[in-house]
């Protein structure tokens, strides 16, 4: 009995040692790895008024109209469900992601969207 209570206490140890020395990334693909894919990455976070500002610049560039030198855009009342959020912002995500190579990642609860590009 005494000798399978040594057994284990020697294996645990072993195993806490190893863990140990995985997470400072000694050996194999432990916290050394998840620390370093974050840096792989390049990360952009844009507010709800950029995102609104670049889907409602490609909307009016698809249809046309003309943005002043302060950036108003006068939408006639017809494009009233194209500009609505729930129609835009799936087209807004695409421009995001064609201009550089982003990837859409997450939205936070404040309304930040998140996307990233390999370096």
């Amino acid at each position: 009995m005494k000798n399978t209570v040594l057994t284990l206490l020697g294996i645990i140890t072993l195993i806490g040692l190893l863990n140990l020395l995985a997470n400072f990334g000694l050996f194999g693909s432990g916290g050394g790895a998840v620390a370093g894919s974050a840096g792989e990455y390049d990360y952009r976070a844009l507010s709800p008024q950029q995102m609104d500002s670049l889907g409602f610049r490609a909307i009016a560039e698809e249809e046309g109209l003309e943005i002043s030198e302060n950036g108003e855009i006068n939408f006639p009342k017809e494009m009233v469900d194209k500009i609505a959020k729930s129609n835009m912002l799936p087209r807004t995500i695409i421009e995001v992601e064609k201009d550089g190579g982003w990837e859409f990642v997450a939205v936070t609860s404040d309304n930040f969207y998140i996307f990233r590009r390999a370096k």
